[in-house]
């Protein structure tokens, strides 16, 4: 349930081992010129045998494109292989603006699954997309040059930083080249190994969704489910009980157990009310395990600042777009808080359209994009340069960065493989932080709708694009090792292609 993304009429051919569905998608694009990019629906699959525990594998793909074939609409859409075959990228061949309509794809099956299965023809799929948005490869600036806020990426005293192609080869070095203390960098030089945002890279279009969470909780064993739930600090919470709420106090989102599990065997079934909303209250440990499973990986905080400024032109003939003091993701210093008709609801929308519109005042989560409606532009819509959306406001972004201590020099563009830990569920990605909280590699970028309200707090300013208030760790609230049980924390993912 993204934002206007169908996948229906899904069909296992089971004599050529493939997955035959129709996918069609609203407000997509590929232009040629400003952006030089397009939107993309990142497609995945698991599979889960008929077995009495019923495990959920993640399908190994074919890794060649000419493997993969659109059956109708063939002028309009393409698929683009991975090399590691954790899914496929659907995208437009053509340079147009608009719905895709709908159109039959086939897939192409291996025969290797993760965590390895037999394969049956009666075999249960989940065939799963994700709308992504393509940021290509350019030079840009971090930091807005502001004359404040020392912890925002700069040289000297307020001049931005240039990340260009021969700083992604040769590694951004020690923290005084991009912060003016060590308390807000990296104890260790950054190499090139790390990802500066350079290089292109797919970021999901819209947050990540109550419907992903249910979807990702609901492919885990019975013993995974119980440490999702225990990540709330009680394990008198298991997947056992009916009506139990995933989060602590079911306060931030609205997942529940809507079909108890089975103790040790059968995993719980959970839902949503809202679906269609951001996920909030959305753990570290639990991020990082939803991005391995749908082989995803966390961004950089450089990755982000790239998806909301831009180069105009992409490649290394484009040229990155200036930087504003004290600008929002939508590419100005404008701020105004929306509120949304028909809340809560698959048609959400924004009551009023406004310049620099952004949901940052006190209220509730909303659906990934609502602020997008017909006739609006970027300021109005508050999209990135790419046509990226929600990247200020509404839910906190988590990526890997920040400051006080924790080394992350070794975080790399490794995309998840789905292998998760059998025990606790957890991600395993070398490089990847390990938990949340102060001084633990990852920092909350982009402001969000519970702690940003301009109108009573000093807050709006941490909606902003180079903001780094986070540098030592998530916002407000109660924070521990796993997670901020206050306010909006959630984010997207990013795969490098």
């Amino acid at each position: 349930m993204a934002n206007g993304l169908s996948i229906t009429n899904l069909t296992y051919v089971s004599g050529s081992n493939q997955l035959q569905f129709t996918i069609s998608w609203q407000n997509s694009w590929r232009i040629s010129s400003g952006p030089a990019n397009w939107d993309a629906v990142w497609v995945f699959v698991k599979r889960q045998t008929c077995g009495a525990n019923g495990v959920w594998s993640h399908a190994i793909l074919s890794n060649s494109s000419a493997a993969h074939t659109i059956v109708t609409n063939g002028s309009e859409l393409t698929i683009d292989a991975v090399a590691d075959g954790m899914g496929v990228f659907i995208r437009r061949n053509d340079y147009a603006l608009g719905n895709v309509a709908s159109t039959v794809v086939n897939i192409q099956l291996t025969n290797s699954y993760t965590p390895n299965m037999t394969p049956n023809v009666l075999d249960n799929f989940k065939v799963i997309g994700l709308e992504m948005v393509f940021v290509p490869q350019g030079s840009f600036y971090a930091g807005d040059g502001r004359p404040t806020n020392t912890s925002n990426f700069n040289v000297g005293a307020s001049t931005p930083v240039l990340i260009t192609g021969a700083t992604q080869s040769s590694g951004l070095g020690v923290f005084s080249h991009y912060v003016s203390a060590a308390t807000y960098g990296c104890p260790s030089p950054l190499p090139a190994t790390f990802p500066l945002g350079y290089n292109s890279f797919y970021c999901m279009k819209y947050e990540i969704s109550e419907q992903n969470v249910v979807d990702y909780l609901n492919t885990l064993t019975y013993t995974q489910q119980v440490s999702a739930l225990s990540y709330w600090g009680t394990g008198s919470r298991l997947p056992n009980q009916s009506g139990q709420a995933w989060d602590w106090n079911s306060a931030y989102n609205n997942i529940t157990i809507s079909t108890a599990g089975t103790n040790s065997t059968i995993p719980a079934i959970f839902s949503s009310n809202y679906p269609y909303h951001s996920c909030g209250s959305l753990d570290w440990v639990s991020f990082a395990s939803y991005l391995d499973w749908s082989g995803l990986r966390p961004m950089s905080e450089f990755e982000f600042e790239k998806a909301c400024r831009g180069n105009n032109g992409g490649g290394p003939a484009g040229v990155p777009n200036t930087p504003i003091p004290y600008e929002y993701p939508w590419g100005n210093t404008l701020l105004n808080s929306t509120t949304a008709n028909n809340y809560p609801s698959t048609t959400e929308y924004q009551s009023s359209i406004y310049d620099g519109s952004c949901n940052c005042s006190w209220g509730n989560y909303t659906r990934g994009g609502y602020t997008a409606v017909t006739n609006t532009n970027r300021s109005q819509s508050g999209a990135t340069y790419y046509g990226i959306m929600d990247m200020g406001g509404n839910i906190w972004e988590q990526c890997v960065g920040g400051g006080s201590g924790y080394d992350y020099s070794n975080f790399t563009t490794a995309n998840g493989n789905a292998s998760l830990n059998a025990n606790t569920g957890a991600a395993n990605i070398a490089g990847w932080p390990t938990y949340g909280g102060p001084a633990s590699g990852t920092i909350n970028r982009g402001g969000n709708a519970w702690s940003s309200n301009f109108t009573t707090n000093p807050y709006w300013y941490r909606v902003g694009t180079s903001d780094r208030e986070g540098y030592n760790g998530p916002i407000n609230g109660n924070i521990d090792d796993n997670r901020t049980r206050y306010y909006g924390q959630g984010g997207r993912g990013v795969r490098t292609f």
